[in-house]
């Protein structure tokens, strides 16, 4: 049988952690290091952070976020959000982060997937497609759930 791995998937706002439904309603959770450290006391496996608004607000991850994160817990990580280079990923990686994660850069630049693995590693990348059902089929999302793409 194949071992069961527990994996915490923490959306970053601003640099706090925040919950919502489908993209929606979204409130503040609280801070990301204590609740990493809590996770990761209660024996989680790995650890997922993303920061939801990275892509839709043009900018890059919050690095130095990635550091705090890395000299705080010592459980697997990965880091994803606004990631649209080869050079941002490899700075991810250099600031403590395990694995990386790409959605809208993987939509718009499919390429991508391959330069970033070819310089991380396959087993470092992490590729994820958000989708919504429209009613008549399943829709492509990017940009945090918020840009439809067919």
């Amino acid at each position: 049988m194949l071992a069961k791995r527990i994996i915490a998937a923490l959306d970053i706002k601003e640099g706090r952690v925040v919950k919502g439904i489908k993209f929606k309603n979204i409130r503040d959770a609280g801070d990301p290091i204590e609740l990493a450290r809590r996770y990761e006391k209660e024996g989680i496996d790995e650890i997922v952070f993303l920061d939801i608004t990275a892509s839709y607000e043009k900018r890059g991850i919050l690095l130095d976020l990635v550091k705090r994160i890395a000299e705080e817990i010592y459980v697997p990580f990965t880091v994803g959000g606004g990631i649209r280079t080869v050079e941002e990923a490899r700075e991810i990686i250099k600031r403590g982060a395990d694995k990386v994660f790409i959605n809208t850069a993987a939509v718009d630049r499919p390429e991508l997937v391959r330069e970033i693995a070819q310089v991380v590693g396959t087993a470092n990348l992490v590729v994820a497609i958000d989708a919504k059902w429209n009613g008549s089929f399943w829709e492509v999302y990017t940009h945090g759930g918020r840009k439809a793409r067919g």
